[in-house]
């Protein structure tokens, strides 16, 4: 029960973003594994490898942010962030229970599916006459509100896909990654796109026998995207929107200055869990986020929290090595497609079931995953 609500959760969780009666799923999954334990405990056996000491680094991550409740304006906050720290702290664990029990194919399916089908959903329920022009704005009205982390969840599923077709040989799943593809340049983000080709290219120099077959999937996905370009003339207006992100950087630029400045004034501990930014950009915007998830941890958690967040990316780091040299490359290439995608992004990672648990939580939970090749 605790697996199979999990699994459901999963694939849940990705199409209904937000949604507290997929997050019941959750809690079910919880309660199942504690009844579980609590009957198996005679037979329990602790001899199954597992990174627990990585987990220990998690869980002071978690709890080290959770503390920075106390110097808040509203230090209660902190049983609500604990209470998160250990739904984590499960999601983590539980990922590689289910890969253990259901294998890489069924846990991977589930990932792909939920991302392909918000996909379906979005281009189905949004404004085709402003589908060139807006984004992917408007559409499904359960995916992630900011189409950056729209982006982020279609490239999450191309990753996925390659990883299906490296362990069935279905290698039919490269023509609807390529969809995916399309819909990443169609959300007209630029940090997705970028992290997922940066984090693509160091497969490379693992590739050293290449199939026909691969070649003939590979080069129809290429011309489906290609036809895409060929018959909207949508070429035009995102090589301009790649342009216009050289400008746009400046704004970054500036708010990553005033967050660092007001992160000197309290440099140790951080202003604590809550701080967000009250800050007029150079656009005239209100901007409340840091844009960049690393800037973040040190305005709310201060040197102290940087380094527990550096000690978290190294552990998860370290797992993505071994993953890589495992003959697991793409596992490790969504992880780093995780730290990539989140210099930009600056929501913080602690929190219920949303945009975060699939973009940061599950890309760690996958290099940590104790299943090898």
């Amino acid at each position: 029960m605790a697996s199979i609500s999990f699994m459901a959760f999963l694939f849940l969780m990705t199409i209904f973003t937000g949604v507290g009666k997929v997050n019941n799923l959750f809690h079910l999954s919880i309660t199942a594994m504690m009844i579980f334990l609590f009957v198996q405990r005679k037979k329990l056996s602790l001899s199954e490898p597992y990174p627990w000491k990585s987990i220990g680094v998690i869980a002071l991550f978690l709890i080290y942010y959770s503390i920075t409740n106390l110097w808040t304006s509203v230090p209660e906050n902190i049983i609500s962030t604990l209470k998160h720290t250990g739904y984590l702290l499960f999601f983590v664990c539980m990922f590689d229970y289910c890969i253990k029990r259901y294998g890489l194919l069924k846990v991977y399916g589930c990932i792909f599916s939920g991302c392909f089908i918000v996909l379906v959903l979005t281009f189905m329920l949004v404004d085709k006459n402003t589908l060139l022009t807006n984004r992917l704005e408007n559409g499904f009205f359960a995916a992630p509100k900011n189409v950056i982390d729209l982006g982020g969840y279609f490239a999450l599923g191309i990753l996925s896909a390659l990883i299906i077709a490296r362990e069935s040989g279905r290698h039919w799943i490269y023509i609807p990654a390529s969809l995916l593809f399309i819909g990443l340049i169609l959300t007209q983000s630029r940090g997705p796109l970028l992290a997922l080709i940066v984090s693509l290219a160091i497969l490379l120099a693992k590739y050293k026998h290449v199939h026909l077959k691969h070649v003939l999937y590979i080069m129809i996905s290429i011309a489906t995207i290609l036809l895409f370009f060929y018959f909207t003339d949508y070429g035009s207006d995102f090589y301009a929107r790649i342009v216009s992100s050289y400008a746009q950087s400046f704004i970054r630029f500036g708010i990553w200055n005033h967050a660092i400045s007001d992160a000197m004034i309290h440099p140790y501990f951080g202003w604590g869990f809550d701080k967000q930014l009250i800050f007029v950009n150079s656009i005239g915007q209100h901007v409340i986020t840091t844009h960049s998830i690393y800037i973040s941890a040190f305005l709310k958690g201060g040197v102290v929290g940087v380094l527990f967040m550096a000690s978290l990316i190294l552990v998860g780091l370290y797992h993505a090595y071994r993953k890589y040299h495992q003959g697991m490359g793409l596992e490790a290439s969504i992880y780093l497609f995780s730290l990539m995608f989140f210099v930009t992004q600056g929501m913080f990672v602690i929190g219920g079931p949303g945009e975060t648990w699939v973009l940061f939580w599950l890309p760690l939970a996958i290099v940590l995953s104790s299943r090898k090749a």
